[in-house]
């Protein structure tokens, strides 16, 4: 189990070797974070799969969504009267297992495979600290002074513990006997809720809907009566906003070169939440750190002022009947018609090929590329550039497949050029450029495709070797070059 870090590393503890109780003291909201993490840890990792854990205390919503998550591990309790039965009746199966076994511990008993159930580790964890009367029964449970396959872990300070951990209130915890220190592995309240939702959300098997394209429709609607002859949208709008790559904004109205880099950070965040956006909700985001609401809503004017107004004399940022800030109907943003296209080319399936070339016409690198340091930091907690890689992955990826499929090999090559502009570390639009490329039938080029691969990829991360996939497909596509890397 995972503790925490130090210089040296990841810190791990076995707490089978406390050969009694552990006793986690701190700060009621520190301790209860590093008890969630550990729970969490021991629930969900996949190098100790036989264990049983009872968590104590956790409350029955956070204790039962740990649980639904590996019912086969968690039992949920709400007191350690409860519990205790159990573990005393756990440790006398221990007690009796080596004894009939005739092996001196519980580590031999592994190793030889007799009795294996006995030999399943039980752990307690417990977020709240224990009455005194509870305390004296769990220590003189733990006390062993041998590995009995149980470890117990309980909150606040327990006389006759074997070994006591102090956290501090920055998250410092001092491990005691053990004679080290490590900043420790937390997770607070609504960190636990979320990692349990998310398991819960990747059991589901239900589809999931896109997000809603109504304002991008309502933003293009007139592009919809110029049909295939250019991509839509194209010389309508007094606003281009551009983010698929550098950030790029097209607007009428004066701009203070001094003052260009923030409100072109409020312009990008206006033109990623097409829905509209609270004054007080944009002013968290641009200003983490706070900010007056005069200064927050001058910005807003000169940003107002920098957009100007469509050709009907109207702002192309205004307040909506909420008192939400939202963009013009003639502001452009790419992300906005990307979506709107990729829409369409489902809805199209005839043009399926022509609306997704258009899509990834937009598209001229990484999103929102070269943005200042030190700004943008909203981007964090907003699942923005999670979603446009992801789904300029997913078009170029249908692209490749529809050329190729059309006999169109070059044109294969440029949507799998196209789609790497933006996710150039994508080893599956590799895969489809190297696919295509051997579809044109230059060998040539697919041994400067490997070679390019190789050197954006293993030059740029922790690892030294490619997928086993695109291994594989190298060896398929080229097996001589192959076997002179691998002499």
């Amino acid at each position: 189990m995972s503790i925490g870090t130090n210089p040296t590393g990841r810190i791990l503890v076995d707490l089978e070797a406390a050969h009694g109780l552990i006793a986690l003291n701190g700060p009621p909201d520190v301790r209860r974070s590093a008890l969630a993490a550990i729970a969490l840890e021991l629930a969900t990792n996949r190098w100790s799969d036989h264990m049983r854990i009872t968590l104590v205390g956790f409350g029955r919503d956070l204790g039962e969504g740990l649980a639904g998550i590996a019912p086969d591990r968690i039992r949920v309790v709400d007191t350690l009267d409860e519990a205790l039965p159990e573990l005393e009746g756990r440790s006398e199966e221990v007690r009796q297992a080596l004894a009939a076994s005739g092996v001196d511990s519980v580590l031999t008993g592994r190793c030889r495979g007799v009795f294996g159930e006995a030999w399943m580790p039980h752990y307690l964890i417990m977020a709240e600290q224990p009455t005194e009367q509870e305390a004296d029964r769990l220590v003189a449970l733990a006390r062993t002074g041998t590995r009995m396959a149980a470890g117990y872990l309980v909150a606040g300070e327990v006389q006759g513990a074997t070994w006591t951990w102090e956290l501090d209130a920055a998250g410092r915890l001092h491990a005691g006997v053990l004679g080290f220190e490590v900043d420790a592995q937390l997770v607070p309240e609504e960190h636990y809720r979320a990692v349990v939702d998310l398991f819960h959300t990747a059991s589901r098997l239900e589809s999931v809907p896109l997000p809603d394209v109504a304002d991008d429709i309502r933003l293009l609607a007139s592009a919809d009566q110029s049909g295939l002859a250019e991509p839509p949208g194209t010389g309508r709008f007094s606003v281009d906003i551009r983010l698929l790559g550098p950030i790029e904004i097209d607007a009428p109205g004066p701009i203070d070169e001094s003052r260009r880099e923030l409100c072109t950070e409020i312009l990008v965040y206006l033109a990623t939440h097409p829905g509209g956006v609270h004054p007080t909700v944009l002013g968290g985001a641009i200003w983490p750190r706070g900010v007056s609401a005069g200064v927050r809503d001058a910005s807003i004017a000169r940003v107002s002022d920098w957009l100007g107004r469509d050709a009907r004399g109207r702002p192309n940022l205004y307040y909506d009947e909420r008192g939400r800030i939202r963009l013009g109907s003639e502001v452009r943003v790419d992300w906005a018609v990307f979506r709107w296209l990729v829409w369409r080319s489902a809805a199209e399936p005839e043009s399926e090929t022509a609306y997704m070339s258009y899509a990834l016409d937009l598209v001229r690198g990484p999103v929102l590329a070269d943005r200042p340091r030190g700004r943008y930091a909203w981007l964090a907690a907003d699942d923005l550039e999670y979603e446009v890689t992801a789904r300029v992955i997913d078009v170029a990826h249908r692209l490749v497949v529809l050329r190729l499929d059309e006999g169109d090999a070059r044109g294969a090559v440029g949507a799998a050029r196209a789609g790497l502009r933006l996710a150039y570390d994508d080893e599956g639009l590799w895969r489809d450029l190297l696919r295509a490329t051997h579809a044109t039938g230059d060998e040539h080029q697919v041994h400067v495709v490997v070679d390019e691969m190789r050197s954006r990829l293993l030059d740029r991360s922790a690892y030294d070797e490619l997928q086993p996939e695109t291994e594989a497909l190298i060896e398929e596509l080229l097996p001589y070059a192959q076997r002179l890397r691998a002499g």
